[in-house]
């Protein structure tokens, strides 16, 4: 998962491979923890992967 704020959502979308965005909580951003990765600023959103379940391997 990376963060960005509202001017990096196409770059951070570029970076990462099946790409999802979630918006962050108000909350979040209050606290000032989360910072975009690209220029430091508030990030206003959350970008990560979407793995599906892998296929349980039977055992022989």
């Amino acid at each position: 998962m990376i963060t960005v704020c509202k001017q990096h959502v196409n770059q951070g979308l570029k970076m990462i491979f099946l790409p999802h965005i979630q918006p962050i909580h108000n909350e979040e951003k209050l606290t000032g923890d989360v910072k975009c990765q690209v220029c430091s600023q508030n990030a206003d959103y959350k970008l990560y992967n979407f793995e599906r379940q892998r296929r349980h391997k039977q055992a022989i």
